[in-house]
């Protein structure tokens, strides 16, 4: 038997740490935490770690394992690529790549009866980036609107539209920041409203911002905007908006030309019960762009799809967009055979059924513990926000809880568990949930009896 290249590394724990702190840049998202596990196995919503440890992975990677890990359907057709087609120049045209663009392009169009047409690349600031050139190559405008909050990406280009401004004061100035507006974030309002009474007051500032000109933005019949992106429920905490909030605005501002850029890369691909977020919003974009669990998170590739006007053959020539492993053959067959696994579900009754399932056990922690100022959920797109009664929030509770839930042993039904949970809240203050889509309800009951007992820890420190 031939030695396998890998029999000879030392990998204990130990050894693995000297490695990260000696060998290691620290700039990754990695070393926010001060002790990150080293994990050795994954399946279905569960990682393993060293000393064998198991975690309830309730983030699923930020969402981009809808499916759940090692997912058998479409990690045997990632195999069987492997030993077929591994490699090609992107320069070619291969099955895989023709037939998952068909197959997103046609779903698009039965929900929208918008014609489209779709391109790849490689993670999602790409494709968000090829999302604002077909912007650019179309209204010539290069200032785009988004909301405050807002997370597209870290490349040079996406950070103009991230909120965080930790992102990037340390680049320089950014001459093409994006013009911001407040988001509906309804448990911290930045009007400091009450949702009962404020009649979308955000929503119609956006709508006055573009409505004189002698506001800045916009005349009569035209603006400077050139695109509105949104993330329908934001990332940054999972915050998920009134059903009539774009309502108000989207028409006015369309009427001036400004295209309208979903990014659901996190919230798309059923994670809110709908195949696209925008699904439950009453608005049809002109740009979607997707990735994360596109593939299930087996490859980087990423998605953006417009509508054929934006990016036709005579509009959007070749070379336009192109990165050397967007087409790569390893990622579009995962994102096909992600996409036939997805769409040979049930998930637009299930989800909305196990997000009210899973909703109904947390609204039960809220009301044991006084420091959980509020829940809420869209599909198995959930937030815990941990407040005092004014809503003033508990700065970093969220990352102190996850830092309690990773590191301690908690037991459930005879077995023990640690978890994984994604800080997040303007304050850090929310704990996002996105369990795999198709978690059981004895899952969640195991998912929500390990996180009262963290509640409880957490308790002791926020009082």
């Amino acid at each position: 038997m031939g030695t396998n290249v890998f029999d000879n590394l030392q990998t204990s724990p130990e050894m693995l740490r000297q490695i990260d702190n000696q060998y290691l840049s620290w700039g990754d998202t990695v070393h926010y935490q001060d002790n990150p596990i080293i994990v050795t196995g994954c399946q279905d919503g569960v990682m393993f770690g060293e000393g064998g440890h198991k975690y309830l992975s309730t983030g699923m990677w930020h969402s981009s394992c809808n499916f759940g890990y090692r997912n058998q359907q479409i990690e045997n057709a990632v195999a069987e690529q492997l030993r077929t087609l591994p490699q090609a120049c992107g320069d070619f045209l291969h099955a895989e790549k023709l037939l998952v663009a068909k197959e997103v392009v046609d779903a698009i169009y039965e929900r929208t009866g918008v014609k489209g047409r779709v391109s790849f690349n490689v993670g999602g600031s790409l494709v968000v980036e090829d999302a604002l050139k077909i912007v650019r190559k179309n209204t010539g405008k290069n200032k785009v609107a988004v909301m405050m909050g807002a997370y597209h990406g870290r490349s040079f280009e996406t950070l103009n539209l991230s909120a965080s401004h930790r992102y990037r004061e340390y680049y320089n100035e950014f001459p093409g920041r994006a013009q911001m507006f407040p988001f509906a974030n309804c448990s911290q309002c930045f009007y400091d409203k009450k949702r009962e009474t404020c009649e979308l007051y955000c929503s119609r500032m956006i709508n006055k911002a573009f409505s004189n000109e002698h506001y800045g933005l916009a005349s009569e019949r035209s603006t400077e905007i050139g695109a509105f992106v949104l993330e329908v429920c934001q990332g940054r905490g999972y915050v998920i908006p009134p059903k009539d909030f774009y309502q108000d605005f989207i028409p006015q501002i369309r009427e001036k030309g400004v295209l309208i850029l979903d990014d659901e890369i996190q919230v798309g691909m059923y994670r809110t019960g709908k195949l696209f977020a925008f699904e439950h919003y009453g608005f049809v974009p002109d740009i979607i762009t997707l990735s994360k669990s596109f593939t299930n998170g087996l490859s980087p590739v990423s998605l953006v799809w417009a509508r054929d006007e934006l990016v036709n053959p005579d509009v959007f020539t070749p070379g336009h967009a192109h990165s050397n492993f967007a087409n790569h053959p390893l990622g579009t067959v995962a994102a096909l055979a992600t996409w036939r696994y997805m769409m040979a579900q049930d998930y637009e009754t299930t989800v909305p059924q196990k997000g009210d399932y899973f909703l109904n056990g947390l609204r039960r922690l809220q009301e044991k513990y006084d420091f959980i100022y509020s829940v809420d959920g869209l599909g198995l797109l959930l937030n815990i926000v941990f407040a005092d009664e004014q809503g003033t929030p508990y700065g970093r509770s969220a990352s102190i809880a996850s830092e309690i839930a990773q590191d301690n042993d908690f037991e459930w039904k005879g077995e023990r568990w640690r978890m994984l949970l994604q800080a997040g809240g303007y304050d850090l203050n929310v704990i996002k949930l996105a369990p795999y889509l198709d978690i059981t309800h004895s899952e969640i009951d195991c998912t929500i009896g390990v996180l009262d007992q963290v509640f409880e820890k957490i308790g002791r420190i926020i009082a």
